[in-house]
């Protein structure tokens, strides 16, 4: 085997030495110094998180009372009634008798099937525009509030006289239903 010079020599030892350094740098300190700052990014979200449920914490007697109100007012918001049929049919007494203190006519109300938690009702009447607009203000305006979920108007008559004398009016509403304990 022949014998390389120093220079050779040399540059193959200084090759040697950083390649170990290249292995220890990517097989030692490379994942500690990743370990590190994946865990310094972990405190920081937790730090994160700890002071956002520490503000919770701070508000919970807040959001306590805040319930208790939003709970006291619920009654503005649904119907209380045992059932959906019993809901249902507190909700149509409320459009017949909104019709009637608006001065309309009644021509039918009914009881409709709605989705689990919510009550409906339908009337058909007739009215003039002015006890119309009235009928729809005290709908608007009283407790519970309901959802007016389809409103059709016609003026037949208004054709033959050229005045909107009546009106045929068709309502149908909406209420959520919050079930009441029986006592």
């Amino acid at each position: 085997m022949k014998q390389m010079p120093p220079r050779a020599r040399r540059l193959v030892a200084i090759g040697l030495l950083v390649a170990a350094l290249a292995a220890v740098w990517l097989g030692l300190i490379q994942p500690l110094r990743a370990g590190f700052a994946d865990r310094a990014e972990r405190r920081a979200e937790l730090a994160t998180q700890h002071a956002r449920n520490q503000r919770l914490i701070a508000r919970t007697a807040s959001l306590r009372r805040t319930a208790e109100a939003l709970r006291d007012r619920q009654s503005e918001f649904a119907v209380r009634a045992p059932d959906a049929e019993q809901g249902a049919e507190i909700l149509r007494q409320r459009l017949e008798d909104s019709l009637t203190r608006a001065g309309g006519q009644l021509r039918s109300s009914e009881t409709a099937e709605a989705q689990a938690g919510w009550v409906r009702a339908s009337l058909s009447a007739e009215s003039s525009h002015e006890q119309m607009i009235d009928l729809l203000q005290r709908l608007q305006t009283e407790t519970p509030y309901l959802v007016i979920e389809s409103l059709s108007i016609g003026a037949d008559r208004a054709l033959n006289s050229n005045r909107a004398d009546l009106l045929h009016v068709k309502l149908e509403a909406a209420l959520p239903l919050a079930p009441s304990q029986p006592r």
